[in-house]
């Protein structure tokens, strides 16, 4: 698990950072943002909140690790699956069960035109974007998700080799969850930690 760990946090700051906290840091109204109409509540066959039972035997390819409370990863040939979990440590119901949060693809790099192209046909033009140097992400938002396009530069190319799927309602309980748990020192902490 430890070595799992410090890709699921950074992952989730940052995350948590594109979808609550950095709205939140502007005093201007906001604009209604853009929004993708196909993206499910889930991904593939699992809704958002599903239980780590009920995702289980629902996951793609072959299962490589658990973690309970955390993460089921899961392999495909060169894909890797990783389905994550929110447990909250402070729980006041004594059976209640982590519920999937976010899914995150690996893959080896792929052009990321060619990844672009195949989103773009199943989600229609991205609804946001931050790319400097072919380098940061595209994203497609509707009301409940989030998907995030992870794009790397290699040999002055744009390339991708991940996708992650996010809850947007839970990245909502969790920092309300971290608010509650963490003290102040620590917010201002985990807020450095993101861009």
């Amino acid at each position: 698990m430890k070595k799992f760990l410090p890709g699921i946090v950074a992952c989730i700051g940052i995350v948590l950072y594109i979808i609550t906290l950095a709205p939140a840091q502007q005093n201007a109204p906001q604009k209604a943002q853009p929004q993708s109409k196909s993206i499910a509540d889930g991904y593939g066959n699992m809704k958002w909140g599903s239980t780590y039972n009920d995702v289980k035997p629902k996951v793609l390819g072959r299962i490589s690790f658990t973690d309970e409370k955390r993460i089921i990863v899961s392999k495909d040939g060169e894909v890797e699956y990783r389905y994550g979990f929110f447990y909250p440590e402070i729980n006041e119901e004594a059976n209640q069960q982590p519920k999937l949060f976010y899914v995150v693809i690996q893959f080896p790099y792929i052009s990321l035109d060619d990844i672009k192209k195949k989103m773009e046909e199943k989600y229609g033009p991205p609804t946001g974007e931050s790319i400097k140097n072919n380098q940061g992400a595209y994203i497609w938002d509707s009301e409940s998700t989030s998907i995030i396009v992870w794009v790397d530069s290699y040999e002055k190319k744009p390339f991708c080799r991940k996708i992650t799927y996010i809850s947007k309602i839970m990245a909502k309980d969790i920092n309300a969850y971290h608010t509650l748990v963490f003290s102040k020192k620590e917010q201002e902490i985990l807020k450095q930690l993101t861009p």
